[in-house]
């Protein structure tokens, strides 16, 4: 039985395919304008690896997982639904913030499809002023009359009682019945995040608000397509919480950034997998470096993420992304300053050695011209790069204005980038308190490797791990989901309320009342679940999560949401008890290979590189991944080459490949 992991990405989707015993990657163009399309090509080009064909694959497969940018593309380009909002008068301008609604007015709903509706919840959760029934048909009257295809419904306090938000939906029902053709999709705030601050409570619906009518159309489109091909089961959609389930328990504004979260998850199953106490996840893609920061002990989730600037209060795994990839720019300012990124060449036309119309000189370009790309290897020589024009391009952008040579303006080139990524690596560790020798660096994507020893150095970590899948990582992530859902009982109650113990208790009981329903609705008996409680406490603007599993320690994980904080008393919130339940589904594991001996692999070859600006090439040997086994051991300097990235091996480095076939880069200096 075969498990299928896709990640649409905004220029590629990749595919991590798995027989239960070995596993295959496959990356196909992204066709943004028909997402089933490329699915389909990725899936055939899986089949293909595999010796079989798409129906083949698709009827033996016991799981389909994808992780999407959709959802992301969708808000970047502004081209989500027209969506209307009803909100308690008053907070048309401010959306219940600080100031006026800002950035979420601006690039997500026009101020004038915001109306405001009398009626009011007090403080307690009581009724103080009912809902109009007039007031309420004639603001959705007004919203639809101005284009509103979806209309949400945030109310001030609904978090301590829904019930007007629930009113004003059975009033809008009454006069225009769902089984109208025109009728327009209703959401409820509570529904989609039941958090106790107003403001993000908000910003969530409107996002989720824009993706639903696209995000619906395109998921239940390409589930009808699979199966025609074959595919049996229900689409699992991936979740940023790092879970994953059906299209029908699936809110839209939960697939943001899945991709990037899937890729977290992966990184967090290698630190358990591998004993790994702390480490930091690099994804180095084109445009970005996706960082974040992980344990063994439970994922990072982040229970107010932002996207685009906008906060939100739908839980997901943390990610930090700064402008730093293969296709960040490169220039020399009036002053000779040298700059690279934020801004990318992205794909189309791309850095100049992409051989599209690319006139900009980019980092890849600089790799290239520096050695550690072999410009007729990627992707098996399908892709040739050319060499001539990214030469052209940086002695004409970078090296003829700085008065360098070609050699020292390439390196000075990757000298910037790297010491920019280290920088913000560095920041995080030191932010959490770490000593960067005790952290592992997991490269990935496809510019990671080569540049994750150099980033190592220069942030003072002596080890990083690389992997032969890392161009497909957040695929590789996906594969590593089970089907989860994440609830939240709100109490936003300081932590040391009376009786806040026995109601965390009660909420939870409730809550999993709930999941067991909506599991059963997944196929799953009670039986197979897992719970987690995971409670999230606020101080001084912060969050911290304290868990427990399968409700063992309840009471003990109450206690310690306040061990360890020096707050005065009384500054410690519990905003939220969440319970977490999950069922496994199948996923690939890889398995440790015992019994190797260290080995020195033969070298395929050899070719000039510069390391650095002060000297120009120097000849280095070269390996190709796919001679490496378990034991070999690479000392540096050296380059691997592989079909989809390369790993770069500095002087006084060693690479060995482990028993589960990782890349491990150590840094062997005093």
């Amino acid at each position: 039985m075969y498990t299928i992991d896709l990640d649409v990405g905004g220029t590629f989707t990749d595919g991590f395919f798995s027989d239960g015993q070995t596993y295959r990657t496959a990356k196909v163009p992204t066709t943004a304008h028909d997402v089933p399309a490329c699915v389909l090509e990725c899936v055939a080009a899986g089949a293909a690896a595999f010796d079989t064909d798409t129906a083949g694959l698709l009827r033996e497969a016991s799981v389909f997982r994808l992780a999407t940018t959709i959802g992301t593309n969708i808000i970047v380009q502004g081209r989500g639904a027209k969506s209307g909002l009803l909100v308690s008068a008053g907070a048309e301008g401010d959306l219940y913030g600080n100031g006026p609604a800002g950035v979420i007015a601006e690039g997500f709903i026009r101020p004038e499809m915001i109306a405001g509706i009398g009626g009011a919840i007090d403080e307690t959760g009581a009724e103080a002023t009912p809902v109009d029934p007039e007031e309420v048909l004639a603001a959705v009257r007004k919203l639809v009359n101005q284009g509103a295809r979806i209309v949400g419904v945030c109310l001030r306090n609904a978090w301590r009682n829904d019930a007007h938000e629930v009113r004003v939906r059975e009033i809008i029902h009454e006069r225009y019945p769902v089984h109208y053709l025109r009728s327009v999709p209703l959401q409820l705030s509570t529904e989609v995040s039941p958090v106790s601050d107003d403001h993000a409570r908000a910003n969530s619906l409107i996002v989720n608000e824009m993706l639903h009518r696209e995000m619906t159309r395109s998921l239940y489109d390409l589930e009808d397509r699979l199966r025609d091909a074959g595919y049996r089961w229900p689409l699992l959609v991936t979740h940023a919480s790092g879970g994953c389930a059906r299209v029908a328990k699936t809110v839209a504004a939960e697939t943001l950034q899945s991709g990037p979260a899937a890729a977290v998850l992966g990184a967090w199953r290698i630190a358990q997998l591998t004993g790994a106490e702390h480490v930091v996840a690099a994804d180095m893609g084109g445009t970005s470096l996706d960082v974040a920061f992980a344990s063994a002990e439970q994922p990072p989730w982040n229970p107010r993420p932002t996207v685009e600037g906008v906060p939100l209060a739908i839980p997901m795994l943390s990610v930090e992304s700064i402008g730093a990839g293969g296709g960040s720019i490169a220039r020399v300012d009036g002053d000779g300053t040298l700059s690279v990124g934020p801004d990318s060449a992205g794909a189309y036309p791309g850095p100049a050695c992409y051989g599209q119309g690319g006139a900009e000189a980019t980092v890849t370009d600089a790799d290239l011209i520096l050695g550690y790309i072999d410009p007729d290897h990627l992707l098996a020589g399908r892709m040739p790069l050319d060499l001539a024009a990214a030469q052209d391009t940086v002695g004409e952008r970078v090296a003829a204005p700085s008065g360098a040579s070609l050699g020292a303006a390439a390196a000075m080139v990757r000298e910037a980038i790297d010491s920019e990524m280290a920088a913000a690596i560095l920041r995080g560790v030191q932010e959490r308190g770490l000593d960067p020798a005790s952290v592992t660096l997991l490269a990935f994507g496809g510019a990671g490797p080569l540049h994750a020893a150099s980033i190592a150095e220069r942030a003072g970590i002596r080890r990083v791990l690389a992997f032969p899948f890392g161009s497909v990582f957040s695929a590789y992530g996906s594969s590593t989901t089970d089907v989860m859902h994440l609830y939240r009982d709100t109490h936003g109650s300081p932590a040391a309320s009376p009786g806040l113990a026995d109601a965390i208790e009660v909420g939870t009981e409730r809550m999993r009342s709930i999941a067991v329903k909506d599991m059963r609705g997944e196929g799953f008996r009670s039986d197979e679940l897992d719970y987690q409680t995971v409670l999230e406490l606020w101080t001084g603007g912060r969050a911290t999560l304290v868990s427990s599993t399968n409700g063992d320690g309840l009471a003990n994980a109450v206690q310690r949401m306040t061990d360890g904080h020096d707050a005065t008393p009384g500054s410690l919130a519990l905003e939220a008890a969440w319970t977490v339940v999950s069922a496994e589904v199948p996923h690939w594991s890889p398995e440790r290979v015992n019994g190797f001996a260290a080995h020195a692999p033969a070298v395929s070859g050899s070719r000039g590189i510069t390391w650095s600006a002060e000297q120009g090439p120097t000849a280095t040997p070269t390996y190709e991944l796919t001679s490496l086994v378990p034991g070999a051991v690479v000392e540096g300097p050296a380059v691997i080459d592989a079909a989809d990235t390369g790993y770069v091996v500095p002087d006084g480095w060693w690479l060995a490949v482990d028993g589960y076939g990782f890349l491990e880069m150590t840094d062997t200096r005093p």
